[in-house]
């Protein structure tokens, strides 16, 4: 039996690791699409292609889940690449190997083992029929597939994927079933919704700075908090694509003005999202209208530091997948306290 045979390299990934760099790819890089007016990102984490809607701007922030067992998946069989760019991957990974200092013989035997399974045809017990050439001659025609591990991902799950070889799939194709770990529009979906950006809390008040006893205080949102759709794909090639996306919604942010002796408006303190995606308003210039957002302090903080106005923001987030899966992954919840000043007169010049 072969030395990959026997366990010593799984999907060539054991002994690459050797050398400082693995078969399972995990690097993220992070690309602009569409106009900086719109505020559409893209994002390539490699084998996935991620566009957002988000329009947080500088604010945005990471949605992270309010479930604490919520984890995107750690690993993943998606495709690698072509004939070629596949070669040229096993290629450097073997050179990797046989130059990294004090590297033992058997895993330099082991990657050569691996190589000449896509190259020459070699095959082992249990390791499946080899290839010639790397399929070269199919160059367009289909790509290989194999793991990745998640780079955002610190489950001990994320190796999981790596001793499953990597197999040849004729485009608009998956893997056969059965295959562990295949990518999965629900994957897809979680993988989408780590990398959702929504915009933070950040507020402005008027009056801006010190507030007054007894006075409203206007309360707006710097950001926009219109809906975020985050699409996350895999190509199968030959123009099919398995992708899902998922939208994070909210209705509403609560405002909690750190006292109980305030009065919080709207009553409850939870400020509605407008149809335009804005959150409060400006003040109207009437001393005697309600804020659509805000709040009065009834108490001065003299001798007892700022109050905390702590604003707060729940996401929903549901997924549509393009197999027609879809459902509801758990929540997130941005927070951010700003400490407000209240001093003791009546009146005040806006």
């Amino acid at each position: 039996m072969s030395l990959i045979g026997r366990g010593l390299v799984l999907a060539g990934v054991a002994v690459v690791a050797a050398a400082g760099t693995a078969f399972a790819n995990g690097d993220v890089s992070k690309t602009t699409s569409g106009s900086s007016n719109n505020g559409d990102l893209g994002a390539q984490v490699k084998g996935v292609t991620i566009t957002s809607s988000s329009k947080a701007g500088s604010s945005a922030k990471p949605l992270s889940s309010s479930d604490v067992s919520w984890t995107p998946p750690p690993c993943w069989i998606g495709p690698i690449g072509g004939p070629a760019e596949f070669k040229k991957m096993v290629e450097k990974q073997v050179k990797d190997t046989d130059s990294y200092p004090g590297q033992a013989n058997y895993a330099m035997e082991a990657m050569d083992e691996y190589r000449r399974h896509y190259e020459e045809g070699y095959t082992w017990q249990g390791g499946g029929d080899g290839y010639k050439n790397f399929n070269l001659d199919q160059e367009g025609k289909g790509q290989f597939w194999g793991p990745f591990e998640n780079p955002a991902s610190d489950s001990i799950h994320k190796f999981d994927c790596n001793s499953t070889l990597p197999m040849w799939v004729p485009n608009g194709q998956q893997p056969p079933a059965g295959t562990p770990n295949v990518i999965t529009t629900a994957m897809l979906a979680k993988i989408a919704a780590a990398h959702t950006q929504v915009p933070g809390v950040s507020i402005e008040t008027n009056p801006r700075g010190t507030q007054t006893v007894n006075l409203p205080t206007w309360v707006k949102l710097r950001d926009n908090f219109a809906p975020v759709t985050v699409r996350a794909t895999v190509d199968l090639g030959g123009g099919a694509t398995l992708w899902a996306e998922t939208t994070a919604k909210t209705d509403s942010v609560h405002i909690d003005p750190g006292t109980p002796d305030a009065q919080v408006f709207p009553g409850g303190g939870d400020c509605p999202v407008g149809a335009d995606g804005s959150v409060g308003a400006d003040y109207n210039g009437n001393p005697k209208a309600t804020p659509p957002c805000g709040v009065t302090y009834q108490h001065s903080t003299q001798n007892r530091g700022p109050f905390q106005l702590n604003v707060t923001a729940v996401w929903g987030v549901t997924w549509q997948g393009s197999d027609g899966d879809g459902g509801t992954l758990a929540p997130g919840t941005i927070s951010d306290p700003t400490p407000i000043t209240v001093r003791e007169i009546q009146t005040v010049n806006r």
